[in-house]
């Protein structure tokens, strides 16, 4: 009776496949991580802003000047307070909203496009309703 040879493991190709794949992923996470803080924040200021009592009646301008002084107080470095766009909606209510992108250079000319969205209407409940 013979015995059947079999191999087991990773040949050398394979292996270098598996960590440049590896690496390439993280690669992706690391630069994607700040990106999704900072989107954090923003969605954290504009929720704020909605709740806020005294900015339910504001001009459009005070509202902005309040973001900014919380893009400021939390290192948010691509968008400004001025890019807060304030709107009225159906039913006579106005809505904070904010769009944009950011993009993180990856390999050589290879950027990642990361593109945002966030809206929230002015309440002025500050969370009590």
């Amino acid at each position: 009776m013979t015995a059947v040879n079999r191999q087991y493991g990773l040949t050398m190709w394979s292996l270098i496949y598996v960590l440049f794949t590896l690496g390439l992923l993280l690669l992706v996470a690391i630069k994607s991580v700040p990106v999704y803080l900072t989107a954090y924040d923003i969605r954290e200021t504009i929720e704020w802003a909605a709740e806020q009592p005294k900015l339910k009646t504001a001009p459009a301008a005070a509202i902005q000047q309040a973001i900014q002084r919380r893009f400021d107080a939390g290192y948010v470095d691509n968008l400004t307070g001025r890019d807060v766009a304030v709107s009225r909606v159906a039913g006579g209510g106005r809505e904070i909203s904010v769009a944009y992108e950011v993009r993180r250079p990856l390999l050589f000319n290879v950027s990642m496009v990361y593109s945002f969205e966030e809206k929230a209407l002015l309440t002025g409940n500050n969370g009590a309703e």
